[in-house]
């Protein structure tokens, strides 16, 4: 890592507080904003993070979720944790800054995220060329080959809807969703991030059930079938609420 961005993490003096782990995301987050570190490029390992900066593995593995469920990194199941730099960072931030200081309006956002979905869905199905609807395939199949890693499925579950509601060739849209979905993740994962603690819905034995309320919506895009594809986005909004709910 010699002469590369992330010695500029070295030596920060980090404070062994609670706050330990928020400061390196922010540190990192402040290097993807400047382009510092390159879309695509690969983090280095939690163990060779936690050396650089003298702290503790737990403290890095806790800023990396942090970093994940803010969507600027993406976990790869066996392969590491890959910067993925995202124009609509700011708008999921600014909405992350409206839930904290009004958390009962998350079912208002949900709602915006279902509108935003839903018509996502609609113009994928007007639009999506033989090529994204490929690709939307093989982000179901790394759903479901996700199962048991936390990080790696919320990746995989941010990817698969971005990818469909990037098939709207509606970038505005797109970016919209992308932030809103963002923000509703970093609220639902908030006692993973601090704890590392899965939850029970999310746990190795329940992926196929999640990559279940999934593989409709794509199959529905696939026939060009907008009533069952609203059908599927709402059935998938009814459990993602239950899921919201639980982490309240």
């Amino acid at each position: 890592m010699a002469d590369s961005p992330w010695q500029a993490l070295q030596g920060i003096g980090l404070s062994q507080s609670e706050g330990a782990a928020e400061e390196i995301a922010a540190r990192v987050q402040r290097l993807i904003l400047a382009q510092e570190l390159t879309d695509g490029s690969r983090l280095p390992s939690e163990r060779d993070l936690a050396t650089l900066l003298s702290t503790s593995r737990a403290t890095v593995s806790q800023a990396i979720r942090i970093l994940v469920v803010k969507g600027l990194v993406e976990s790869r199941r066996g392969s590491g944790a890959y910067v993925r730099m995202r124009p609509e960072v700011n708008l999921a931030t600014s909405i992350d800054l409206m839930l904290d200081v009004e958390p009962g309006s998350v079912d208002a956002l949900a709602e915006l995220r279902l509108g935003l979905e839903s018509t996502g869905i609609i113009k994928a199905i007007e639009r999506a060329t033989s090529d994204e609807l490929a690709e939307a395939e093989r982000a179901l199949r790394r759903l479901d080959q996700s199962a048991g890693d936390a990080a790696s499925w919320m990746s995989a579950d941010t990817y698969f809807h971005a990818t469909l509601i990037g098939a709207s060739h509606n970038a505005y849209l797109a970016s919209m969703f992308d932030g809103v979905h963002t923000a509703l993740i970093n609220y639902e994962y908030r006692a993973w991030i601090d704890k590392g603690t899965v939850p029970s819905w999310l746990e190795a034995g329940q992926i196929a059930a999640l990559t279940a309320i999934h593989e409709p919506i794509l199959r529905a895009v696939q026939k060009r079938d907008v009533d069952g594809a609203l059908y599927a986005v709402r059935h998938h909004h009814e459990v993602m609420m239950q899921h919201l709910r639980a982490s309240r």
